[in-house]
C-alpha cells in the first residue's frame, strides 16, 4: 500500500510524520464529527481525498494520518487537527429509548447520539459546573400506574414543586433536576425528543420551534412541555431498562412514559379541583380552561381525565371528535409558550465563555456550541424574508382562542 499517496501511516510506521498520539481516539473523533455532520464514509472519503476502505480503517484505529491529510481531515469536519489528535476514550452511553425506530431514521438518531457525546464531552473539558443531579429513580412495578404516579409526586418534590403547583417552565424544572437539556434542530420521525445518558450524565433533546409549511409553528409550547416531561419519565423510568426492540415493548415503554409525563404535569388531585371550580362538567370549553391553568394539550387531558377515570372510553371518543370537527388536531386553542434551557448558557458565562471562546478552547467549529445553545424559532424555510420577519400565519377557524400563554 503507497501510504504517501493515500495520506495515511500504519500507527507503528515511524517513517512517515504523525501528529497522532493513539489512532484508536483519533478514529472515533473522526467517525462521531463526520455522523453529527450526517456525512457518509463515502462522502467523507471524497472530501477528504482518502480512500473510502480506508476511512473506515481509520475510524477504528487501524492506520493513522499523517499532518497534512489531519489537516484535511479536520477541514472537513469543522475542527482543529489538535482535536482530532487530543487522547481520549468512549464514553459509556445509552441509546435512547424510541419506539426501536420504527418512524426515525437511524441515521438522523446516530447524529444525535454523536452531538450528545460531542457535548458532554464539552462540557467536561471546559470543567463546567454541573448542577447535582437530584433526579429519583425508579424502582417498583412498571406495570403499576399508580406507582408511576406517586413517583411522579416524588419527581415534582425533587424538582422543587408543591403537590399542586403548576409545572411553570418543564425545562427548567429538568434542568433542576440535573438534567442537561439540549435543542435539536430537527424532529425524528413523528418524536419530538429523546432522552439518554452519556457517561452518567442525563441528557434531554427537545425540538426547538420550527415554522411549517402552513405558516404554523410546530412544535407547539404544549407538546414541547410534554416531550420533555416525557422523556424525563423515560430518564427516571427506565434506568435499567434497554430500549425496546418489538413494537410490544415499544408500546408499554410509551404508556409508561406517558404516564409519568401525566402526572407529572398534571397531578390528579389539584386538576379535578380545578375541575370541579370550572363547573365539574368536561367540555372542550373547561378543557381549555383547564390548559390555560396547566399548560398541557386539550388533546392530552382528555388522556389524563380517562387515565385517572374522571370519564368513560365513550365519553373520550366523543371529544376526540368534537376536536377533529374544530380541526384542533393541528392547531389548539390556547398558545402555551416555548421553553429554552438556560444552564448551559450560564454556565459557560460563569466559565467567562461565550459560544466563540468555547468553541476555540475545544478546538471546534462555533456552529457546534451554537447547536446547543439555540433555542430560538427556526425560520430557516423562510429564506426569502427580511430578518426578525415571521411569515402571516392562515386565517384560524372562527373557534381558536387568542388568550396569554400558560401563566408561569
Amino acid at each position: 500500500m503507497n501510504t504517501a499517496r493515500t495520506g495515511l501511516t500504519k500507527p507503528h510506521d515511524a517513517e512517515k510524520e504523525t501528529v497522532i498520539s493513539d489512532p484508536a481516539d483519533t478514529g472515533q473523533r473522526i467517525q462521531r464529527l463526520r455522523l453529527i455532520n450526517a456525512l457518509s464514509q463515502a462522502q467523507l472519503s471524497e472530501a477528504t481525498a482518502v480512500a473510502t476502505g480506508l476511512v473506515s480503517m481509520m475510524e477504528h484505529g487501524r492506520y493513522g494520518l499523517d499532518s497534512e491529510s489531519l489537516q484535511r481531515v479536520s477541514d472537513s469536519l469543522g475542527c482543529a487537527p489538535e482535536y482530532l489528535a487530543r487522547p481520549g476514550r468512549q464514553p459509556i452511553t445509552t441509546r435512547p429509548w424510541l419506539r426501536a425506530y420504527a418512524d426515525a431514521s437511524k441515521k438522523a438518531v446516530d447524529r444525535y447520539v454523536a452531538d450528545t457525546e460531542l457535548a458532554v464531552e464539552a462540557v467536561e473539558s471546559l470543567r463546567l459546573k454541573r448542577l447535582p443531579e437530584l433526579l429519583p429513580t425508579f424502582d417498583d412495578d412498571l406495570n403499576d400506574d399508580h406507582a408511576i404516579e406517586e413517583f411522579a409526586t416524588d419527581v415534582r418534590s425533587a424538582a422543587g414543586l408543591q403537590s399542586d403547583d403548576v409545572v411553570g417552565n418543564c425545562i427548567r424544572r429538568a434542568e433542576r433536576l440535573g438534567v442537561v437539556v439540549l435543542p435539536m434542530d430537527d424532529e425524528l420521525g413523528r418524536h419530538l425528543g429523546l432522552s439518554m445518558r452519556v457517561d452518567g450524565t442525563p441528557v434531554i433533546r427537545a425540538s426547538r420551534p420550527h415554522l411549517v409549511q402552513d405558516g404554523l409553528v410546530s412544535p407547539s409550547g404544549d407538546r414541547q412541555r410534554f416531550t420533555v416531561a416525557h422523556e424525563l419519565g423515560h430518564l427516571a423510568l427506565h434506568a435499567t431498562t434497554p430500549p425496546p426492540t418489538t413494537a410490544q415493548q415499544a408500546r408499554l415503554v410509551e404508556q409508561q412514559a406517558h404516564r409519568f409525563a401525566g402526572a407529572f404535569l398534571t397531578p390528579a388531585e389539584p386538576l379535578l379541583s380545578d375541575l370541579d371550580r370550572l363547573g365539574g362538567r368536561v367540555t372542550l370549553s373547561t378543557l381549555s380552561s383547564l390548559k390555560e391553568i396547566w399548560g398541557v394539550a386539550i388533546k392530552m387531558l382528555v388522556v389524563r381525565l380517562r387515565q385517572i377515570g374522571l370519564i368513560d372510553d365513550q365519553h373520550a371518543r366523543s371529544l376526540y371528535k368534537q376536536i377533529s370537527a374544530r380541526k384542533w388536531n393541528t392547531s389548539e386553542p390556547v398558545a402555551v409558550s416555548h421553553e429554552k434551557a438556560v444552564w448551559l448558557e450560564q454556565a459557560l458565562s460563569r466559565a467567562q465563555h461565550d459560544e466563540h471562546s468555547a468553541a476555540d478552547a475545544l478546538g471546534l467549529d462555533v456552529r457546534y456550541v451554537r447547536t446547543w445553545l439555540n433555542w430560538d424559532l427556526d425560520t430557516s424555510g423562510h429564506d426569502d424574508l427580511p430578518d426578525g420577519v415571521v411569515p402571516m400565519r392562515r386565517k384560524r377557524h372562527k373557534d381558536a382562542s387568542t388568550r396569554q400563554p400558560v401563566r408561569r
